[in-house]
């Protein structure tokens, strides 16, 4: 996992959301500046609709509930109509890049994290959305905490 500049992540809280709360009802979504190389963590009620571009690059989760705990359930959109660029391409780079997008998620909410300790330990789960079975799957990518 390469090395996050904290410096280049930048967080904006929006409708009822704050640093501190609430966990439940969070809704993340990342983007990033491929000029500048910074990430950009959306936290809300809804999904930073405004920020999604035709790239259709952003990372977008949130806190569920599950059968076995909370989960931070996310997506990625590898190809779909309209959607820009080689399938093949944008999974790999989605792939690669997660772990950069996790790091940008925990240092932005990281006054959450402070507060509540035990949500280090919610798994992340990303699906990889994609009308090709080569690339339509789920990745579990291990705990947040794992992205301090």
């Amino acid at each position: 996992m390469k090395e996050l500049n904290p410096n280049k992540v930048f967080v904006q809280y929006r409708d009822i959301m704050n640093p501190y709360e609430p966990v439940m009802g969070r809704k993340y979504t990342i983007t990033h500046s491929d000029t500048t190389a910074e990430l950009f963590v959306f936290v809300s009620e809804n999904y930073a609709e405004d920020q999604i571009t035709r790239m259709r690059d952003e990372v977008r989760l949130a806190f569920e509930q599950t059968k076995n705990g909370l989960a931070l359930i996310g997506s990625v959109i590898v190809d779909e109509k309209g959607v820009i660029g080689n399938p093949y391409i944008r999974n790999k780079i989605f792939y690669n890049e997660m772990p950069t997008a996790l790091q940008a998620l925990r240092q932005a909410d990281r006054f959450l994290f402070g507060r509540y300790p035990s949500l280090d330990n919610t798994p992340v789960y990303i699906d990889f959305i994609s009308s090709n079975p080569a690339y339509d799957k789920t990745y579990d990518f291990g705990v947040i905490g794992s992205y301090k």
